[in-house]
């Protein structure tokens, strides 16, 4: 059976009018509701106001647009999103937690974090344009990028289930009537992909995201959209903490974290290309390499959590059956343009983020899949069971390790510990690369 014609729309090819405004606002919701959340995090982290917290979600928007079609147009080339990355929103929140607890402000930590973002893009932009990114591809083997998938869905799934079932929403316990209409939105896209209605399957998470939405309108659960507060239009600013400051545990720990999230644009492209029914070639990758570089460099500029090619872009492709850029890159410039207009950023952060956990966990269990699909292709025996196995245990086991637990411990080691993500990578690699580097041809894909 030919795969290309599962797919609606293919990479190459160029959507109508009428399906590229759909499939574009589909993209947009998706690419909005993935950027909304982290930095009202790291606003509740790092104790901004409520006037500052607009400004840092106005910054992150505008960012995200601008990354994601610098990618689509130059870089790799794919329509994969650019969005906060997982691992850094995680470094933001312990070295702000960490930083504050040794008497840092806020505003030092960022400025501190702005310094080390731009290092890290340097870096890589540097490894792109060497061409070295499909050198150091074949680091990452099969065995790990199924390893990062598996450990990324399991560190997601925390926060996507606390949302579903409602926790912090109004209260810290679960909410029950919020559980039961996550569950029946969930429920009700994954019947949606499944129908024998092509519109329906492409449009399912729009469709579901406005029924969640409409729901919890009428049982009076929506939160209150943010139009009154901030101005109609507003240019974005550059470095929100004030001008970058170096400090080497940060700086370190930046360069560090660039590096290992080589992984992450690996990944994505390979998982895109499998979604997408192509085959990456040498130039993607190291194109890709290069602008997310720049997308490092720009998040520094920005004072925003570095920008990283999400995978759950592969999983969009999926369930839409939609791999033509045409729509992604209508969704990019609307990203741009609400970094000029505030209001529309006001009014989108009215979405209850329940109802954007309950409609994503669909596309977010294709990365587990995924993840399962490159473990497939091991030929299985004891050294990549050692490897896998172990890199697996102790990166999904520091995932619960409390970041209170790691305040005496330095700074750099602290970052390392609690970030069970990058640990698990990082064993992983170091097994099959070094400890069983004579074994690793046991880790090749099955013929």
């Amino acid at each position: 059976m030919d795969n290309e014609q599962s797919l609606l729309y293919r990479y190459q090819e160029k959507t109508p009018l009428s399906v590229t405004g759909l499939a574009g606002l589909q993209w947009f919701i998706v690419t909005f509701s993935s950027s909304l959340v982290v930095p009202l995090v790291i606003a509740e982290t790092f104790q901004l106001s409520a006037q500052q917290t607009g400004e840092f979600v106005q910054l992150t928007f505008f960012w995200v647009g601008i990354a994601s079609l610098l990618q689509v147009l130059f870089g790799h080339r794919l329509p994969i999103i650019e969005g906060p990355a997982g691992m850094w929103w995680g470094i933001f929140i312990i070295l702000g937690q960490l930083g504050i607890s040794l008497g840092k402000t806020p505003a030092e930590i960022g400025r501190n974090l702005e310094f080390g973002l731009i290092s890290a893009g340097i870096l890589l932009a540097l490894i792109g344009l060497l061409g070295w990114v499909e050198h150091l591809k074949k680091i990452f083997t099969p065995l790990v990028t199924g390893t990062y998938l598996v450990l990324l869905a399991i560190s997601l799934s925390g926060s996507f289930l606390k949302g579903m079932l409602g926790i912090g929403y109004f209260h810290d316990g679960v909410h029950p009537g919020i559980a039961l209409v996550s569950l029946f939105l969930a429920a009700f896209t994954l019947v949606l992909v499944f129908t024998p209605w092509k519109w329906a399957q492409s449009y399912a998470m729009i469709i579901g995201i406005t029924l969640g939405w409409i729901i919890f309108g009428l049982l009076g659960w929506a939160g209150e959209s943010a139009t009154e507060s901030v101005p109609v239009m507003d240019l974005p600013v550059l470095f929100f903490w004030g001008m970058p400051e170096f400090d080497p545990g940060v700086t370190i720990t930046s360069v560090l974290t660039g590096f290992i999230l080589l992984t992450n644009l690996v990944a994505s492209i390979v998982v895109m290309g499998k979604a997408a029914r192509i085959t990456p070639d040498t130039s993607m990758y190291n194109r890709g390499g290069t602008f997310t570089g720049v997308a490092h460099m720009l998040s520094g500029m920005g004072g925003i959590v570095g920008l990283v090619p999400l995978s759950i872009a592969a999983g969009i492709v999926e369930v839409t059956r939609i791999a033509s850029r045409a729509p992604f890159i209508l969704a990019s410039i609307l990203m741009i343009a609400m970094g000029f207009f505030p209001v529309i950023g006001g009014f989108l952060s009215g979405l209850p983020a329940p109802v954007g956990y309950a409609v994503l966990f669909i596309s977010f269990t294709q990365l587990l899949g995924f993840g399962f699909k490159d473990l497939s292709t091991v030929a299985w025996n004891k050294t990549s069971v050692m490897i896998a196995g172990s890199a697996i245990m102790l990166g999904s086991g520091l995932m619960f390790v409390p970041s209170s637990a790691l305040t005496e411990l330095p700074q750099l080691v602290g970052f390392l510990i609690g970030n069970g993500l990058m640990m698990g990578v990082l064993v992983c690699i170091f097994l099959e690369q070094v400890v069983f580097r004579q074994q690793r041809s046991a880790n090749n894909r099955v013929e």
